[in-house]
């Protein structure tokens, strides 16, 4: 035997191949990228509106800090301003309320050890700084030592020279400040809290008794401010620069943009022409469709309801007469017993058993009689017809049989005043309603309610019969109108109710829909009839939907 070796495929070629697609695959990503880069896809108006939304953004953005900035600079140095007049009379106020008294009596200034200067001196320091929100005050001596502190555990404490440039400038006879933001330590190592806290210095005079004008300065006051207003000015000038730029740069923008608008309404018309020949080809296409679809369910529908009604006509007949047959029989023999009052124990049970067989045939023949209203598709003999006085007329029937059975539960009705009338077979629509009730009352074990609602609305009248019953699940909600359909158990129901309900209804140019939020929450079913109107009352109608149109 004599073996020839295989040859080994040529995987180079294969790794060109797979290669090139790569590389054309991602040359065909980018080629889509900036596909809308080129000029008959460029979107002037669009991309004028983004970029200018863009700089009108960073523009405002920017002179809103910019001015915050300067207006934040500007009410601090006011504030600086105005606590130095404050700081002098204070000054002031301490040599002539607890310095000059104390000299006059021969006592030494000691605040560490006199406590009836403290509180003299803290009874002048409240006095004096009433209402200017302050939160903490200090008063140094020339060696940077506190003498005198709002926080008694500070008295005592000693800065150095060179660690607090305000202490010192202070020092000098200079006055100056900043502002503490929340999360900051001040010079003592006490975190502030909550609010903005302006922290300032001025210089602290003597004065002698009589003089009018400072002395040598002595110490130096210092003085924590809330500057929660100055915040509040702050974000109020914020918003009125970024307002004022913005309205700048709106106007500017407000006149560039009709010029680029009309350009590119010259630059995009073939397009948008395009663009709503085609949406409106499509939407023909869809709503053609639609139609036929439509009409294709219809159709196959009718074809249904034909073939059904021809089988159970067929049926029903064949059915109608045995069934007529053996109750005429049963209620003979039944009438003959009763009038030879059988007294033999052996024929006892014989009244009972006809009775029963009596009235299941004739229970038979009404399921046989309802097929056959189904299939015949009786026209309605239509005469003017009061819905109210109809739906009071079947909801009396159906409470005097809810009283009969016993069974907690309470029908409501809710119906206009003034009265409606339909062009209406009284009978068929009497049977809707009647079903309707039936309807509601099988879906409703124990306690419940059902509410029949009629509104009117324009030229319709819509009812509505809503129950607490058991619920129709959203699957089954366009199942309830075929013919044969039910939920209930097998031998309370043929489905075929709802059916003739929905005949008749579509018969009287009407609509009836079923709604259910889910098993366990109850169900409506919603009827609207055309109503009958006087000739004035459609002429005025017709008239205000025309004015309507015009306005």
């Amino acid at each position: 035997m004599i073996f020839k070796r295989r040859k080994k495929p040529d995987m180079s070629s294969h790794w060109r191949i797979d290669r090139g697609k790569s590389v054309s695959d991602s040359r065909g990503r980018i080629a889509r990228k900036f596909s809308i880069l080129r000029p008959e896809r460029f979107n002037l108006l669009f991309y004028y509106t983004l970029t200018s939304f863009i700089v009108i953004s960073v523009v405002c953005v920017a002179v809103g800090l910019v001015f915050a900035r300067l207006e934040k600079e500007d009410l601090v140095n006011r504030s600086l301003r105005y606590f130095k007049y404050m700081s002098a009379n204070l000054n002031r106020a301490i040599y002539e309320e607890v310095f000059f008294p104390s000299i006059s009596k021969g006592e030494l200034i000691d605040f560490e050890k006199n406590k009836e200067q403290v509180k003299k001196l803290d009874d002048v320091i409240k006095k004096q700084t009433f209402g200017y929100n302050l939160q903490k005050l200090y008063i140094f001596d020339m060696n940077g030592k506190i003498i005198y502190s709002t926080i008694p555990e500070h008295i005592g404490f000693a800065e150095e020279r060179g660690k607090n440039s305000a202490l010192d400038e202070a020092l000098e006879g200079g006055h100056t400040g900043r502002l503490r933001e929340p999360g900051e330590l001040d010079d003592k190592g006490v975190k502030v809290e909550d609010a903005p806290l302006l922290e300032s210095y001025y210089p602290l005079y003597e004065y002698k008794k009589g003089d009018t004008q400072p002395g040598t300065q002595v110490g130096v006051i210092e003085i924590y401010q809330d500057m929660r207003d100055l915040r509040k000015q702050i974000h109020k000038a914020e918003e009125k620069a970024i307002i004022t730029a913005a309205s700048a740069t709106g106007v500017l923008f407000g006149l560039l943009f009709l010029v680029v608008l009309r350009a590119a309404k010259v630059i995009n018309i073939r397009t948008r022409e395009l663009q709503e020949a085609r949406t409106d080809l499509e939407r023909k296409v869809v709503e053609r469709t639609r139609e036929i679809e439509k009409a294709q369910q219809a159709l196959n529908q009718s074809e249904k309801m034909a073939s059904l009604g021809r089988l159970i006509a067929g049926i029903a007949h064949e059915i109608n007469n045995p069934l007529a047959c053996i109750g005429g029989c049963a209620e003979a023999l039944l009438y003959r017993l009763g009038n030879l009052g059988v007294q033999n124990g052996k024929l006892k049970d014989f009244p009972e058993y006809l009775k029963v067989i009596q009235e299941e045939t004739y229970r038979c023949k009404n399921i046989i009689s309802g097929l056959l209203n189904f299939s015949r598709q009786v026209e309605p003999a239509l005469e003017p017809t009061e819905i109210q006085g109809l739906i009071r007329e079947v909801s009396s029937t159906v409470t005097r049989q809810v009283e009969a059975e016993r069974r907690p539960v309470r029908i409501e009705l809710l119906l206009p005043n003034e009265a409606l009338y339909v062009s209406g077979d009284s009978q068929q629509l009497r049977q809707v309603f009647l079903n309707l009730f039936i309807n509601s009352l099988d879906a409703i074990e124990g306690e419940g309610k059902i509410t029949v609602r009629a509104q009117r609305q324009a030229q319709d009248i819509t009812i509505l019969f809503q129950d607490t019953g058991c619920g129709i699940r959203n699957e089954d909600l366009q199942k309830v109108f075929d013919p044969f359909f039910t939920t209930k158990p097998p031998g309370k129901g043929t489905g075929l109710g709802l059916s003739i309900c929905y005949s008749i209804i579509q018969a009287h140019r009407g609509t009836v829909e079923a709604l259910s939020d889910g098993p366990a929450r109850g169900a409506t079913f919603k009827l609207s009839l055309p109503l009958l109107m006087e000739v004035s009352e459609r002429e005025q109608l017709d008239s205000h939907s025309e004015g309507v149109k015009s306005a």
